[in-house]
């Protein structure tokens, strides 16, 4: 029994010395990792792309990993209703300007000629039935003719004057040009088919997705044949234009740091060393966690975040995502 006792206090002394040593490694450890220089990491805009309409994904000319530069295609969306729309806008413009180029032309040769001819057609017959009714009131107060007889010739006579005063309207109308009403109206028609030519064209050209900006593809969520849904996203990737370069650190070193310096970095593993300005200095929520490798803060201590953006022209390499950057301890002169 005493012997039992003897190997379960060895065998707890040896866990004891064990993680006294790991203690003790660990913490030399970490005290080399704060002795280092800080680290940060590279963060790239997210960007991601949907289609506006619905339709079927027809073709995709991007892949995951891809750099693309600004309005290269990247996938074609199949929207059949989209293009009886454009064509039917397109139809429908096409007659507002007919109309509009006929109220400001007016009358045409032929039909001026077809107007003075009715109107002297309208005038032979008034002049006959003038004439006829002359005679038949001469006749009709002599008692020669019956009062229906005469009726009737007045009535003929009547209804010539009226054929008469049309034709003569019409050949007034027609020598004096389209009215301004005409014109606007047939103006308004026609601006109205170009805004409707304008939103079908407009909805036409979202079926083609293109590249707002030169970035990186990191995921294509469908594939040629599924459909599309609008606001759902089929790239998603990140920006490369503006890269920036963060770093936390505690209130007790934050007076090192001012807006506008400019400080050398380096990429990790012996990377690109470039220079970079700070950018702006974000206090983070109390709750947040240092993004860091290594923490290199008190209990208590507010935490700040540091952005830096590369100079114009800095050979900086290849930046991706995460990627690691070191802050050298000292701001370029």
């Amino acid at each position: 029994m005493k012997r039992k006792y003897l190997v379960i206090l060895a065998l707890t002394f040896v866990i004891l010395l064990s993680a006294t040593v790991l203690g003790v490694l660990a913490a030399r450890q970490y005290a080399v990792n704060r002795e280092g220089p800080p680290e940060g990491k590279v963060k790239l805009e997210s960007v991601y792309l949907a289609p506006k309409v619905p339709g079927r994904l027809i073709e995709v000319r991007a892949e995951e990993g891809d750099i693309v530069q600004p309005g290269d295609t990247l996938a074609f969306i199949d929207v059949p209703e989209i293009e009886a729309r454009l064509n039917q806008a397109r139809g429908a413009v096409a007659s507002a300007r007919a109309q509009l180029e006929m109220a400001g032309n007016g009358a045409t040769s032929y039909e001026r000629r077809r107007a003075h001819a009715q109107l002297n057609a309208a005038q032979a017959q008034y002049d006959f039935a003038r004439a006829s009714y002359s005679r038949m009131q001469n006749m009709f107060n002599d008692s020669l003719i019956a009062a229906q007889e005469y009726d009737k010739t007045r009535s003929r006579y009547l209804a010539a004057s009226s054929q008469l005063e049309a034709a003569k309207a019409q050949a007034e109308d027609v020598d004096s040009g389209v009215r301004p009403e005409k014109i606007a109206m047939a103006r308004g028609d026609y601006e109205r088919a170009l805004a409707v030519l304008s939103e079908a064209e407009t909805a036409w050209a979202d079926r083609v997705i293109v590249a707002p900006e030169t970035m990186r593809i990191q995921t294509v969520v469908l594939r040629p044949g599924e459909l599309a849904t609008p606001g759902y996203n089929l790239f998603a990737g990140y920006e490369l234009d503006a890269p920036t370069i963060r770093f936390t650190v505690p209130e007790s070193q934050l007076h090192t740091f001012e807006t506008g310096q400019v400080w050398n970095l380096r990429t990790g593993f012996g990377g690109t060393a470039f220079r970079a300005s700070l950018d702006r200095i974000v206090p983070l929520p109390s709750y947040a966690s240092v993004t860091s490798m290594y923490p290199r803060h008190r209990l208590g201590e507010s935490v700040y975040e540091l952005r830096f953006r590369p100079l114009p022209g800095e050979p900086t390499g290849d930046l991706h995502h995460n990627m690691t950057v070191l802050l050298e301890e000292s701001p370029h002169p």
